[in-house]
């Protein structure tokens, strides 16, 4: 027993030294101790530690390009001429003849008002002065032509003070008191009347003449008068006319549309309400549009103030039509700067045939300036933007380089750098357009053709 134990004792020291010698072996190996055999020399085949690193990455040049410059605004559509028609007489309104959306021209009737009050207004001021005519031998003409240019007319032509026969009667009177007064004077002159008798005679003269002058101021009050009632018939017919409401005649202004016509955009009355014109009351009626030709009004930043001119051409786009350009000209510019906003107003004539752009309407709006013949562009994947800052990175020995930049206009796969915000680019830069998120500044790249096939 004690034999065996030795036995076993020894085997166990034997196996650990043999465990630890191979750990040992293991060890040298992978220091590079196991063999002192020479080994080959494959450092010149194998790339240096900054090359495998380098990030594999595709460029693309700075393209010079035309852009065409412009203001970018939004603005509201008016109508060329937006009217809130109003009755001019008041009353009930007894017809309505349009709706909103219909069609008008000027001059067609919008509604009717009760035409009676104003009908039996012209009838009494007619026979006023027909009483008037009367007094002075003037007979009105035939009632079809009872109108007051007619009236005034027969008046000028047959009026004459000298023959009515009040201002006839009146003078003879008085030629008759002048002769008897003369012969009077002869007599008193001789003493063959009394000095009473002869301021009889004078005080008849006297008497005479002032009814004389007296009815010819008569006559002449009468002409004024007759004149005074064909003013009351004009204006009594003129409110009957009015009891008919229309759309209104424009005057002819630059840029007005050729075929004037209004849209009817709201009716504020109806069948059977009374239009008062008293304080405090309303007699708006109709709100029409002129849409054909439309005005896009919109502030412009104060900025842009020297850009911005009369003529220019303007690219419009609404939500309603997405992807369609209108077109437009700036036909006016405000010189005034509000105050306030430090904007001034900018008005933009839009040509509107078809009546699909509506007054009130929002709009965007690119008034064109000028063209840049020489602007720098670069793929819009180039361009990378993190917490508020934007910048590309640019290929310079062998090494990514980032350079902060602000972006100008897009166009289709491209985007400006504004080169005054960017003065460290150069046109000879290679612009990174791959592998982006593994680059970082002074990072070591390697460019790689883009795959063509794709």
């Amino acid at each position: 027993m004690r034999g065996a134990s030795r036995r076993t004792l020894w085997w166990g020291g034997a196996l650990v030294l043999a465990v630890s010698l191979l750990l040992v072996g293991v060890t040298l190996s992978r220091l590079g101790f196991a063999s002192r055999a020479p080994v080959p020399d494959t450092a010149a085949a194998e790339p240096s530690p900054s090359a495998a690193n380098a990030v594999p990455v595709t460029v693309a040049p700075i393209v010079p390009r035309k852009i065409q410059r412009s203001v970018q605004v939004v603005g509201t559509f008016h109508g060329y001429d937006e009217v809130t028609v109003m009755a001019e007489v008041a009353g009930r309104v007894c017809k309505v003849h349009r709706e909103v959306g219909d069609v008008v021209r000027p001059g067609d009737v919008l509604l009717e008002i009760d035409p009676t009050d104003y009908q039996l207004s012209v009838e009494e001021t007619r026979r006023a002065l027909e009483l008037e005519a009367a007094r002075i031998g003037i007979a009105p003409p035939p009632e079809n032509e009872f109108r007051p240019e007619n009236i005034l007319a027969k008046l000028n032509r047959e009026f004459d003070l000298e023959k009515l026969p009040a201002v006839l009667r009146a003078k003879q009177q008085e030629d008759n008191a002048k002769a008897r007064l003369d012969r009077a004077k002869q007599l008193r002159e001789s003493n063959a009347i009394t000095a009473e008798e002869y301021e009889q005679r004078a005080t008849d003269y006297e008497v005479a003449l002032a009814t004389r002058i007296q009815m010819e101021m008569d006559s002449r009050a009468i002409v004024a008068a007759i004149k005074h009632k064909i003013v009351l018939l004009k204006i009594a017919e003129r409110k009957l006319q009015l009891t008919k409401v229309v759309a209104p005649e424009p005057t002819k202004r630059e840029g007005m549309p050729p075929d004037v016509e209004y849209v009817v955009a709201e009716r504020k009355v109806t069948e059977g309400e009374m239009l008062k014109d008293s304080p405090g009351s309303s007699t708006a009626t109709f709100e029409l549009v002129m849409d054909k030709v439309l005005k896009l009004t919109a502030a412009v930043p104060e900025r842009h103030a020297g850009a911005v001119r009369v003529g220019q051409k303007a690219e419009i786009r609404v939500e309603s039509y997405p992807g369609r350009v209108f077109a437009g000209v700036v036909s006016r510019v405000n010189p005034m700067v509000n105050r306030l906003s430090r904007t001034f107003e900018v008005e933009v004539r839009v040509d509107n045939p078809k009546r699909e752009l509506k007054a009130g309407g929002f709009a965007k709006i690119d008034i064109l300036t000028h063209e840049d013949p020489d602007a720098w562009t670069v793929p819009i994947e180039a361009v990378v933007s993190f917490v508020g800052s934007t910048k590309i990175f640019v290929v310079r020995d062998g090494k990514a380089h980032a350079i902060l930049v602000s972006p100008g206009q897009e166009g289709q796969g491209w985007i400006e750098i504004v080169r005054a915000a960017s003065p460290e680019l150069r046109l000879e830069d290679r612009v990174i357009t791959s592998g982006l998120e593994k680059l970082a500044e002074g990072a070591p790249v390697r460019v790689r053709e883009p795959d063509k096939s794709k």
